[in-house]
């Protein structure tokens, strides 16, 4: 793996390498915002820079604890579908010998108690109002986030689409889904289908007639959608979860030259 330079940083900071060297080294630092202290010490951290005892502090500062950081779910399948998604990562965490720690919300939004933190379907202004505040890795599941300093893993919609397309044929059905935060993620997903429906409550009389897809298992178990030609893409698998825990790993070493982006079939 190739180390991080003190040029790198400063390029993905968008500052220059005294800036850089002067803010790790505690240094005239009334010259400069908090907002560009924050943003310099937030790369060091997570590109693992260790030129200096800060960086390294950094490196060395180990919990064993995750936070899973999750919305107040308002309908009943948002909330079943958060509950398998929880089962399935609490498990998966305690397997890698973590406390997965769960929040509905932060009254302080600095913490300096957990190796990471895990933003299930965060709006990008809150993600990006967390990641100034924090310096240990954050990771966006099912949430759509334009910086590629952070992971994100969220459903490959476009596959789900095909999945769809193979089974009912090319614009034959509505894809639905239970209703999310991210709205980079629900336009995303808008551009790949013309004819989608999201669910942001319980009322399911606004399911129009003919035939569904779907990656929300949740729905499969609703009586009045059990006469109804409804396919199934799941994202609450396996797979899922080596993803996650793949970019948790990379993120908490600060691996260098990895797929920030990764999609889910």
């Amino acid at each position: 793996m190739e180390k991080i330079t003190i040029k790198d940083v400063a390029r993905l900071a968008g500052v220059s390498v005294a800036t850089v060297s002067y803010i790790i080294n505690g240094i005239h630092e009334d010259r400069y915002t908090p907002e560009t202290k924050r943003k310099v010490l937030q790369i060091v951290n997570l590109y693992n820079f260790r030129p200096s005892r800060l960086a390294q502090s950094f490196a060395l500062q180990k919990s064993g604890n995750v936070i899973l950081l999750t919305g107040k779910h308002s309908s009943t399948l948002q909330k079943a579908e958060s509950y398998d998604f929880l089962r399935l990562l609490g498990k998966t965490f305690e397997g890698l010998g973590y406390n997965l720690n769960l929040r509905t919300h932060l009254e302080n939004t600095r913490i300096d108690t957990a190796d990471a933190i895990i933003c299930e379907g965060m709006e990008e202004e809150k993600f990006r109002r967390l990641a100034k505040e924090n310096f240990v890795p954050l990771l966006s599941v099912d949430g759509k986030i334009n910086d590629q300093l952070f992971f994100q893993v969220y459903q490959d919609f476009a596959y789900a689409l095909g999945e769809g397309d193979s089974v009912f044929g090319k614009g034959n059905y509505t894809f639905v889904l239970v209703d999310l935060y991210n709205d980079l993620l629900k336009e995303e997903i808008r551009t790949l289908c013309n004819d989608v429906l999201f669910l942001d409550g319980d009322d399911l009389s606004v399911i129009p007639d003919g035939n569904i897809l779907t990656v929300n298992e949740s729905l499969q178990k609703i009586n009045i959608l059990k006469n109804r030609k409804l396919h199934v893409v799941p994202f609450n698998t396996q797979d899922r979860m080596a993803a996650i825990t793949d970019c948790f790993k990379k993120a908490v070493e600060r691996a260098q030259g990895a797929k920030h982006t990764v999609l889910v079939r």
